[in-house]
C-alpha cells in the first residue's frame, strides 16, 4: 500500500486528539437514523446510492404526530428495529397485566427497553388510552386537510463519462439524476402522492421518454381509519407474508449489527414511496378484520418488469415471421441509459394475486399464505449446470404456513412454504429474553435446491430462499448502561452450484462488536468482521477453474464524539483483508466527520474527509455517507486516494429546506477512474447535488 504514512499517521493523530468530550444534547432522531440506515447496510456491496426515505419520513411524521405506545400501531416500532420483538412482546405483557403506560419512563422497569431506546421514544412516542386508535375525520376533510410534502432534488458527475461522448453517445441522456415527489399525509392515517425519477444516462422529455421522467410512481392509502379495515393500498405498495419465503417487498432483516433481530415484523400492506423500479406491486390491496384476532389480507398486481427479452423468427415465403418470444432473465438494473437497455424497459407484464389469513393473540400467531404469479411472456433462461432447478415458465404458485407462540421470554416463530413443483423452503428461529441484560437470536434455514419463487427476500446468504442450508445464532449483552456487546456466528451449505462457482460449497461468518456509550456526549466501538466462502479460481497460465475459498476480514474503530449542542464530530479507522491460496491483500481506510449546527441558525453544516490505501479491488472498503435529507450512499473505496464531501443545508424560509452537497474523489497513480461506459478520463471524479422540501398544512 502507498499512501503516504505521514498523512495516514496525522489523521490518527488528529483522530485520537478529537476524543476529547464535552457534554451536550445528541439529536437524537438524526443519530439514530444514520445508524440504522448504516448497521443495515452493512453487508450491501451493491450500489453505491440507495433510498431508504421511507424509515426517515416515518420518523419524521412520529414527531410531529407521536405514535400511542399503548396501541398495536406501535408494532411498526418493531419492523424499525426501534424497538425489539421481545421488548414489544414484554410492553404487550406489561399492558394486560397493569394496564396502558401512564408516562414513557415506565419503559424502564421493563425488559428489552434500554436508555437509549427509551430516549428515541420520548421525541416519537406518547401515551394514550389502550384502544385501537381510528379516525373519526370525515374522510373528505382527510383528503384537503393534512401535512404536504414536495421534494425537488437533482445532482450529476461533474466529469463527463464515455458513454456521453462522440457523435453517437452509448448513452441516450444527460447526466443529471432528477427527483420529484409530492405527499400529502393526515396523521398516521391516509397518505396518497407521486415520485419521479430519471437515473443518470436515461432520457428526459424526448426519446424513449416523451413523457418525462423514466419512472413514476403513486400511492393512495389508508391504515387504521376503521377498526375492521386495518390497511387499504391503491396503485403503489409493498406486501410483506410470513417470513419472506414467498414475497416481502421493500425493506427485511438480514445480517446486520443488530444482531437479534432477525425476524421479518410489520404490517402487511405499507404504501410504497420510493424509487426501486422492480421490487414493489402495482393494484390493490387489502386488510379486513372480521372479528378480534382474525385479519385477511387480499392483493392483487399488474405492472411492467424489465426482462431480458427474446424473439424467435423463421423465414417463410420471402417474409421473416415471429414464432414466439420468451425472456432469459429478469432485470433488476433500473437504469435505461443504452440500447439494450432501453429494450429490456418495460419488456413484460407481471400479475400477482395473495391471500393471507391470520390468526393472532397475546401467546401465538397462525397464517396461512398464497401467492400466484404470472409473467406474460415465458421465462426460459439460458440452459447452465447451476441453474437447471431454478423457475422457467409463465405461471408460478406459492403457499407458506408462518407461525409464532411465546412463552414466557421465549418466543418462537418460522414460516414453511411450498413452490407448485412441490419443493419445500422452511426457516425456524427463537427469540430469547435469557434476563435483562442478555437476549438471544438461534436461526435455522433450509431452503430447497429447487424450491421456486419470483418475489422472495428470506433471511440468508442471498434473498432467494433456495439452494441454502444454515444456522445462525446472534447475543447481545448489556452488561451495563454505558457497555454493550454484540455477536453472531452464521455457517450455511450450498448443496448445489451457484453462478460462477462450479461445485456444492460452505462458508462461515463472524461478528463482533463492543459498544461504549457516555449517554449523549460520547459512543465508540470496535468491530470484527470475517467472511470465509467459495470462489471460481483460475490461477495465471492455468487452463482450469478451481473452487476455493476466499476471506475477508475488517477491523473498525468508531468514534461519535458531541462536543457542544452546535458540534459533533465522528472518526472512523478500519482495515480490511482479502486472501485466498497464493494471494493476499490488505486496506486501510480513515475519515473524520465534522457537523456543526449554531444556536439560532438556519444553517447547518457537515463534512468529512477520508484517505483510502487497498491493494487492490478485492480489498476494497466500504462505507456509509452522509447526504442530502432521505438520500444515502455507501461509496467503495480501492487502489489509493482521498476523498472529501461538504454539505450545507439553510432552514431559514418557513416551511422551505434547501441543501446542496459536492464530494470529490480523487485516485493516485491512475489514468482513468471507472470501466466501460462509466469510465471517466483522469484521477478526479466530482458530484454535486441539491434539494429542495417544501413542507405545509392544509
Amino acid at each position: 500500500m502507498k499512501i503516504l504514512p505521514q498523512a495516514r499517521n496525522l489523521c490518527i493523530g488528529i483522530a485520537l486528539f478529537l476524543g476529547i468530550t464535552f457534554d451536550a444534547e445528541a439529536q437524537i432522531t438524526q443519530d439514530y437514523l444514520q445508524q440504522f440506515i448504516e448497521f443495515i447496510t452493512e453487508n450491501q456491496d451493491g450500489g453505491e446510492e440507495f433510498d431508504y426515505s421511507e424509515i426517515g419520513e416515518e420518523l419524521d411524521d412520529w414527531s410531529r404526530s407521536p405514535i400511542d405506545i399503548n396501541s398495536p400501531e406501535a408494532a411498526i416500532l418493531v419492523q424499525w428495529k426501534i424497538i425489539s420483538d421481545n421488548a414489544y412482546r414484554n410492553l404487550q405483557d406489561h399492558i394486560y397485566q397493569t394496564g396502558p403506560l401512564l408516562d414513557l419512563l415506565e419503559l424502564q422497569s421493563i425488559s428489552g427497553f434500554d436508555p437509549e431506546m427509551i430516549r428515541i421514544l420520548k421525541v416519537i412516542a406518547t401515551v394514550k388510552g389502550r384502544e385501537t386508535q381510528t379516525q373519526s375525520i370525515p374522510f373528505g376533510q382527510m383528503l384537503i386537510h393534512g401535512q404536504n410534502e414536495i421534494y425537488l432534488r437533482a445532482g450529476r458527475t461533474i466529469q463527463e463519462a464515455d458513454g456521453y461522448l462522440g457523435e453517437d453517445p452509448a448513452y441516450e441522456g444527460s447526466p443529471d439524476k432528477l427527483y420529484m415527489r409530492y405527499r400529502h399525509r393526515n396523521s398516521n392515517t391516509l397518505s396518497y402522492g407521486i415520485t419521479a425519477e430519471k437515473d443518470a444516462g436515461e432520457a428526459f422529455f424526448s426519446g424513449s421518454n416523451p413523457q418525462g421522467f423514466d419512472f413514476y410512481s403513486y400511492h393512495f392509502a389508508l391504515q387504521q381509519y376503521k377498526p375492521w379495515m386495518p390497511a387499504l393500498m391503491i396503485g403503489d405498495f409493498n406486501a410483506n407474508f410470513g417470513q419472506g419465503l414467498i414475497m416481502h417487498s421493500g425493506f427485511g432483516a438480514g445480517k446486520s449489527s443488530f444482531v437479534t433481530d432477525v425476524k421479518r415484523s410489520g404490517n402487511p400492506l405499507r404504501p410504497y414511496t420510493s424509487v426501486e423500479e422492480n421490487n414493489f406491486l402495482r393494484g390493490v390491496g387489502i386488510t379486513l378484520k372480521p372479528a378480534d384476532n382474525f385479519t385477511i389480507t387480499v392483493l392483487g398486481s399488474h405492472h411492467n418488469r424489465d426482462g431480458n427479452l427474446t424473439i424467435d423468427t423463421v423465414f417463410e415465403d420471402g417474409q421473416i415471421e415471429n414464432i414466439g418470444e420468451d425472456i432469459t432473465s429478469l432485470q433488476t438494473s433500473n437504469l435505461h441509459r443504452t440500447e439494450a437497455e432501453i429494450a429490456d424497459e418495460d419488456a413484460i407484464d407481471l400479475t400477482q394475486g395473495g391471500i393471507s389469513v391470520s390468526y393472532t393473540n397475546r401467546r401465538a400467531h397462525l397464517a396461512i399464505n398464497g401467492l400466484h404469479s404470472r409473467l406474460s411472456v415465458p421465462l426460459n433462461r439460458n440452459p447452465e449446470l447451476y441453474n437447471q432447478y431454478y423457475f422457467n415458465g409463465d405461471n408460478l404458485t406459492n403457499a407458506s404456513l408462518d407461525y409464532g407462540l411465546w412463552f414466557g421470554g421465549l418466543h418462537f416463530f418460522g414460516e414453511t412454504a411450498m413452490s407448485d413443483n412441490g419443493a419445500i423452503a422452511t426457516l425456524n428461529g427463537l427469540l430469547a429474553g435469557l434476563d435483562r441484560h442478555i437476549t438471544a437470536a438461534v436461526l435455522f434455514r433450509s431452503y430447497a435446491r429447487d424450491y421456486q419463487a419470483l418475489t422472495p427476500n428470506a433471511f440468508g446468504e442471498t434473498s432467494q430462499a433456495n439452494n441454502e442450508t444454515g444456522l445462525y445464532t446472534g447475543l447481545e449483552i448489556t452488561p451495563s448502561g454505558r457497555w454493550k456487546i454484540q455477536l453472531y456466528q452464521d455457517i450455511w451449505s450450498h448443496p448445489w452450484l451457484r453462478y460462477n462457482i462450479d461445485s456444492p460449497t460452505e462458508g462461515t461468518e463472524y461478528f463482533g462488536r463492543v459498544t461504549y456509550t457516555v449517554k449523549r456526549r460520547l459512543e465508540i466501538y470496535g468491530q470484527y468482521r470475517s467472511k470465509r466462502n467459495a470462489v471460481n479460481s483460475r490461477p495465471t497460465g492455468d487452463a482450469i477453474t478451481q473452487v476455493v475459498d476466499q476471506t475477508r476480514s475488517q477491523v473498525r474503530l468508531h468514534m461519535n464524539n458531541i462536543l457542544t449542542k452546535g458540534i459533533q464530530l465522528r472518526t472512523r479507522m478500519e482495515w480490511s483483508s482479502y486472501a485466498i491460496p497464493g494471494e493476499k491483500q490488505q486496506g486501510f481506510m480513515i475519515y473524520q466527520d465534522a457537523v456543526y449546527s449554531p444556536l439560532a441558525s438556519p444553517w447547518t453544516f457537515s463534512a468529512r474527509v477520508t484517505l483510502f490505501d487497498t491493494d487492490d479491488y478485492d480489498s476494497r472498503i466500504y462505507t456509509y455517507e452522509n447526504d442530502l435529507i432521505y438520500y444515502y450512499a455507501i461509496p467503495a473505496f480501492s487502489d489509493q486516494g482521498s476523498r472529501f464531501y461538504i454539505n450545507v443545508r439553510y432552514k431559514g424560509i418557513r416551511n422551505l429546506t434547501a441543501e446542496i452537497k459536492f464530494a470529490q474523489t480523487r485516485q493516485l497513480d491512475v489514468t482513468s477512474i471507472g470501466s466501460g461506459n462509466d469510465e471517466i478520463q483522469g484521477n478526479i471524479r466530482s458530484e454535486i447535488r441539491a434539494q429542495v422540501i417544501y413542507r405545509f398544512d392544509n
